[in-house]
Protein backbone atom coordinates (compact mmCIF):
# COMPACT_ATOMS: atom_id res chain seq x y z
CA UNK A 1 0.00 0.00 0.00
CA UNK A 2 2.67 2.82 0.88
CA UNK A 3 4.86 1.59 -1.20
CA UNK A 4 2.46 1.46 -4.49
CA UNK A 5 1.62 4.96 -3.76
CA UNK A 6 5.20 6.15 -3.51
CA UNK A 7 5.31 7.04 -0.05
CA UNK A 8 8.42 6.81 2.38
CA UNK A 9 8.20 4.21 5.16
CA UNK A 10 10.21 2.01 7.19
CA UNK A 11 9.13 -1.21 8.99
CA UNK A 12 10.38 -1.71 12.81
CA UNK A 13 9.92 -4.60 14.82
CA UNK A 14 11.44 -5.37 18.05
CA UNK A 15 12.57 -8.97 17.24
CA UNK A 16 14.89 -10.09 14.51
CA UNK A 17 13.20 -13.31 13.75
CA UNK A 18 10.19 -11.20 12.80
CA UNK A 19 12.63 -9.13 10.90
CA UNK A 20 13.80 -11.44 8.91
CA UNK A 21 10.24 -12.86 8.07
CA UNK A 22 9.08 -9.53 7.05
CA UNK A 23 12.00 -9.27 4.61
CA UNK A 24 11.48 -12.58 3.25
CA UNK A 25 7.81 -11.53 2.73
CA UNK A 26 9.09 -8.32 0.87
CA UNK A 27 11.22 -10.18 -1.34
CA UNK A 28 8.37 -12.91 -2.27
CA UNK A 29 5.62 -10.16 -3.18
CA UNK A 30 8.64 -8.63 -5.30
CA UNK A 31 8.60 -5.60 -3.06
CA UNK A 32 11.32 -3.10 -2.34
CA UNK A 33 12.89 -4.84 0.75
CA UNK A 34 16.60 -3.43 1.10
CA UNK A 35 16.93 -0.91 4.07
CA UNK A 36 13.25 -0.80 4.57
CA UNK A 37 12.99 -3.67 7.47
CA UNK A 38 14.79 -2.97 11.20
CA UNK A 39 14.55 -3.67 14.69
CA UNK A 40 14.39 -1.02 17.15
CA UNK A 41 17.40 -1.05 18.25
CA UNK A 42 18.97 -0.52 14.98
CA UNK A 43 17.00 2.33 14.17
CA UNK A 44 17.14 4.70 17.01
CA UNK A 45 18.29 8.42 15.74
CA UNK A 46 16.46 7.53 12.39
CA UNK A 47 13.00 8.34 11.31
CA UNK A 48 11.19 7.97 8.13
CA UNK A 49 7.66 10.13 6.50
CA UNK A 50 6.02 6.83 7.54
CA UNK A 51 6.36 3.98 10.08
CA UNK A 52 5.06 0.63 10.02
CA UNK A 53 5.78 -1.11 13.60
CA UNK A 54 5.18 -5.13 13.73
CA UNK A 55 4.07 -5.76 17.02
CA UNK A 56 3.53 -9.29 17.38
CA UNK A 57 2.60 -11.07 21.31
CA UNK A 58 0.78 -13.76 22.70
CA UNK A 59 0.68 -13.44 26.25
CA UNK A 60 3.36 -11.36 27.67
CA UNK A 61 4.56 -7.90 27.47
CA UNK A 62 8.42 -9.00 26.99
CA UNK A 63 10.11 -5.74 24.52
CA UNK A 64 6.57 -3.52 25.63
CA UNK A 65 8.12 -3.29 28.85
CA UNK A 66 11.03 -1.58 28.37
CA UNK A 67 9.65 2.34 28.08
CA UNK A 68 12.87 3.75 26.60
CA UNK A 69 12.96 1.25 23.40
CA UNK A 70 9.35 1.34 23.18
CA UNK A 71 9.22 5.44 22.87
CA UNK A 72 12.02 5.11 20.51
CA UNK A 73 9.46 2.78 18.20
CA UNK A 74 6.85 5.17 18.37
CA UNK A 75 8.73 8.38 18.12
CA UNK A 76 10.50 7.64 14.38
CA UNK A 77 7.64 8.86 12.04
CA UNK A 78 7.13 12.27 10.56
CA UNK A 79 3.53 12.09 8.69
CA UNK A 80 2.13 8.64 10.19
CA UNK A 81 2.24 4.96 11.52
CA UNK A 82 1.02 2.17 11.51
CA UNK A 83 0.78 -0.54 13.90
CA UNK A 84 0.40 -4.09 13.12
CA UNK A 85 -0.92 -6.04 16.18
CA UNK A 86 -3.17 -8.20 17.84
CA UNK A 87 -6.18 -6.69 19.37
CA UNK A 88 -6.55 -9.34 21.79
CA UNK A 89 -3.19 -9.19 23.12
CA UNK A 90 -3.31 -5.47 23.52
CA UNK A 91 -6.78 -5.31 25.29
CA UNK A 92 -5.17 -7.66 27.88
CA UNK A 93 -1.08 -8.19 28.44
CA UNK A 94 -0.66 -5.14 26.67
CA UNK A 95 -3.41 -2.92 27.82
CA UNK A 96 -1.02 -1.56 30.82
CA UNK A 97 1.99 -0.51 28.30
CA UNK A 98 3.10 2.73 26.42
CA UNK A 99 1.15 1.41 23.00
CA UNK A 100 -1.52 0.10 25.20
CA UNK A 101 -2.32 3.02 26.44
CA UNK A 102 -2.00 4.81 22.58
CA UNK A 103 -4.09 2.22 21.05
CA UNK A 104 -6.99 2.80 24.06
CA UNK A 105 -6.86 6.54 23.22
CA UNK A 106 -7.29 5.86 19.56
CA UNK A 107 -9.50 2.88 19.75
CA UNK A 108 -11.62 4.09 16.83
CA UNK A 109 -8.78 3.57 14.68
CA UNK A 110 -8.33 -0.24 14.95
CA UNK A 111 -8.53 -1.56 11.30
CA UNK A 112 -8.79 -5.40 11.11
CA UNK A 113 -6.30 -6.38 8.24
CA UNK A 114 -8.43 -7.06 5.19
CA UNK A 115 -9.80 -3.56 5.72
CA UNK A 116 -5.94 -1.98 5.71
CA UNK A 117 -5.63 -2.64 1.40
CA UNK A 118 -8.71 -0.51 1.37
CA UNK A 119 -7.08 2.40 3.15
CA UNK A 120 -5.90 5.87 0.97
CA UNK A 121 -2.80 7.08 3.23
Amino acid sequence: MLQAKNKQFRIITPYDAQRSLIEEGLKLQELDWEDKCFNVDSFQGNEEDYIVISLVRSTALGFLADLRRTNVMLTRCKKGMIICTSQKFMKRAGCNSLVGSLLEYYEHEWIEKDELERIAV
